[in-house]
């Protein structure tokens, strides 16, 4: 794991009880990125800590914490610009090693909910490789919610291949996003934007300082 993640991985950890641990905020920002319908940081950075009042103490604290976050969103990105490289953060259990997942497809599931339309407009479209894509993940969301088991699926016969099935289906759902939806700035903030760190402050006198 990069230096980087270690240290977003303890500020996680930091947060309330409602907030994101590590494979859960990599499933979200995976789906922020990948989303057909753009989605502005000053909405989706909220989600990390369940809304409401920022919990940092200080506006310190809140520019490293968006620093971070942002740092795994632009290299997350690069990732799917190298076909092959992207990889989700998935947890294992370190009594046998198998891959659980599960966190990681709830934060992509919460960002599915943040941008319905454009998952609409993909599911209407004729690209079949794309839509199975979707449909692959939304079934795992169905798995993750109990509301289906895993050999249910005929997708996956064992939990270790679940991460292969992401990395692909992800690629392509990168891949149509681009082809369908090209945006000029990957979701970037603008400087004089409000700061998503919910300051109240423009970025560029808050978490844009440094």
């Amino acid at each position: 794991m990069n230096d980087y993640l270690d240290d977003l991985e303890s500020l996680l950890l930091g947060l309330d009880d409602e907030g994101m641990l590590l494979s859960e905020l990599d499933g979200f920002v995976t789906g922020v990125i990948v989303s057909p319908e753009p989605i502005p940081p000053s909405d989706w950075l909220p989600r990390i800590w369940n809304g409401g009042e920022p919990p940092f103490e200080t506006d310190g604290e809140a520019e490293r914490f968006v620093a971070l976050v942002m740092r795994h969103h632009d290299d997350t990105v690069a990732s799917l610009g190298r076909p092959g490289e992207y990889v989700p953060l998935l947890d294992t259990d370190p009594r046998d090693g198998e891959s659980l997942w599960e966190l990681w497809i709830e934060g992509f599931a919460l960002a599915l909910k943040l941008a319905p339309k454009g998952w609409n407009r993909l599911r209407a479209s004729e690209d079949a490789v794309a839509k199975a894509a979707l449909d692959g993940i939304v079934t795992l969301v169905a798995v993750a919610n109990r509301t289906m088991s895993l050999d249910e699926t005929g997708l996956i016969a064992a939990h270790d291949d679940v991460g292969v099935f992401l990395a692909n289906w992800v690629q392509l759902l990168h891949e149509w996003r681009l082809e369908n939806d090209r945006r000029p700035s990957e979701g970037k903030i603008g400087r004089n934007d409000r700061c998503p760190c919910g300051s109240g402050k423009k970025y560029k006198k808050c978490c844009g300082l440094n």
